[in-house]
């Protein structure tokens, strides 16, 4: 009676060690050119969900209050005499612009209602609760936000006017947007927006966003109205 030999396998021929290499360093490839393009994505919607909750964070500030907070210096007093009819001084603690607005507004105040704004934040110890918590570490000494890891601030614009005529004013410096038609976004409410991942504002003033107009800078700027960020509006 013939006895079968049967011969054990050790291991990978090398042809077959080659083709794993060489199907490794393909999926290793697909991964590195798609990476960069997800790490993007992924800030975005972590900018786009925090402009969310800072929305929020506004609608809380006018269910208690009866009014968005201002965006200008120049309208602080008449909001604050409005707004907090116990205090003794319209005053606050630094020049409010669209920049520092969202701080200075739905952070903590002064517990005193007779001088809610004369006690910076940061300073004082006997604070209110604040509408939305803000990461200490990205606020900066003018009282500024800023999204992780970016080096331009959030802004805030706020419409104003009669109901079913309002609009914004641009202040030069800023962005705030129109639709090709010329009708603003959030023509009732505000526009909160970031200069987005590459810390460009693009285009500055009132913006028609429409095909062609928009440079990459500007459609890079991430938003509280349409989808994420401005291009997106294109779509």
């Amino acid at each position: 009676m013939k006895r079968t030999c049967r011969t054990n396998r050790q291991g990978f021929t090398l042809v077959e060690l080659l083709t794993v290499i060489i199907i490794i360093g393909f999926l290793a490839g697909m991964v590195a050119g798609v990476a960069p393009s997800v790490m993007r994505s992924v800030k975005q919607s972590a900018i786009r969900a925090e402009i969310q909750q800072l929305s929020m964070a506004l609608e809380a500030y006018k269910a208690e209050h009866g009014e968005y907070p201002p965006d200008r210096s120049d309208y602080v007093s008449k909001h604050i005499m409005r707004c907090y009819p116990d205090a003794n001084s319209s005053s606050v603690y630094t020049t409010v612009t669209p920049e520092n607005a969202l701080y200075v507004f739905l952070g903590p105040h002064n517990a005193n209602p007779r001088q809610p704004f004369n006690v910076a934040p940061k300073q004082g110890n006997n604070l209110t609760k604040a509408f939305f918590e803000f990461a200490p570490e990205r606020v900066d000494g003018n009282y500024r936000y800023y999204p992780s890891g970016c080096t331009q601030p959030y802004i805030y614009l706020k419409s104003r006017g009669a109901t079913g005529n309002k609009r914004y004013y641009t202040y030069g410096s800023y962005p705030v947007y129109q639709d090709e038609n010329g009708i603003w976004y959030n023509p009732e409410t505000y526009q909160i927006i970031s200069a987005g991942l590459d810390d460009d504002w693009g285009k500055t003033g009132a913006i028609q966003v429409g095909e062609g107009t928009i440079d990459t800078a500007t459609g890079d700027n991430i938003v509280n109205f349409g989808k994420k960020l401005v291009k997106d509006l294109l779509d």
